[in-house]
């Protein structure tokens, strides 16, 4: 089911992305890590598909969800769906919203359960069914920009649980990641363009010691995305042949618990 599904949210829209790894060079380390980068709420729900999924219901759920969308005032800047490559009782996919704010994902929601929750569930609890509570918030801070996606769904996805270490704590993860940003950076202009690959670091909202999540207690999490398996096998093969110990750097910050899924779009971004 958990398959067929997956192919479902394929057939509902089109998204892409696109490149390669190559051999990088030594880098150098940054001095300064800091950006200005957006963060935006992250909302995770975990879903189950009920007896009467198929294609076509499944066609007409994400539809009928963009058009409510769509003509809401308060809008989610996009919806995702995941579907675990592991074996798990937990739920057979999760459905993600991206919204701007706590503020507008607040007023979305009130504007939904005043309009459309009623009818909506009526019509569509038997098709995919999401848990009231099972819903988990972060802030979600992009760590750097991919390049183009140009393939078709789905796309891979890679979800960090992480532990900081003993002596370790943000300001260690920090320098870390400037180091692998400039790998990244290194690897894009030995390339001559940039791969597919970004990541979003996950800030939890919520005690993960007593969320009973997919992960045990942890501090952070890490969202990492290609556009294909093809790309993020490339991507890890020229990471190990050239992070000239980054890796065990990066291993020396925090313990992680990682989790793959294969990714959809439900709901793309106006922008």
């Amino acid at each position: 089911m958990k398959k067929l599904t997956g192919i479902m949210f394929y057939l509902l829209i089109m998204t892409g992305c696109a490149e390669k790894a190559t051999e990088v060079a030594e880098i150098e380390p940054v001095a300064d890590t800091e950006t200005a980068a957006e963060t935006v709420l992250l909302e995770y729900m975990w879903c189950d598909f009920g007896p009467d999924t198929t294609e076509e219901a499944m066609a007409a759920l994400t539809a009928e969800f963009n058009e409510i969308v769509n003509a809401s005032e308060y809008k989610a800047s996009s919806a995702w769906g995941y579907i675990p490559s592991f074996e798990t009782d937990l739920y057979d996919a999760i459905w993600l919203n991206v919204w701007a704010d706590e503020e507008t994902r607040d007023l979305g929601w009130k504007e939904w359960s005043e309009n459309s929750a009623e009818a909506f569930q009526a019509k569509y609890d038997s098709v995919l069914s999401c848990k009231e509570d099972k819903v988990f918030h972060f802030n979600g801070t992009a760590g750097i920009e991919g390049g183009e996606w140009t393939a078709e769904p789905p796309f891979q996805a890679e979800f960090s649980f992480c532990t900081y270490n003993e002596g370790m704590n943000s300001d260690n993860l920090n320098t870390a990641l400037g180091k692998f940003n400039s790998w990244i950076d290194a690897a894009a202009e030995a390339r001559g363009s940039r791969s597919s690959y970004f990541y979003v670091m996950h800030d939890p909202l919520f005690d993960t010691a007593t969320a009973d999540g997919t992960a045990g207690a942890y501090d952070y999490a890490m969202g990492a995305y290609w556009q294909s398996m093809e790309e993020k096998e490339a991507g890890y093969e020229g990471w190990k042949a050239t992070n000239n110990g980054l890796q065990d750097e990066i291993d020396a910050v925090s313990t992680c618990q990682i989790f793959s899924m294969d990714g959809y779009p439900i709901m793309m971004p106006t922008s």
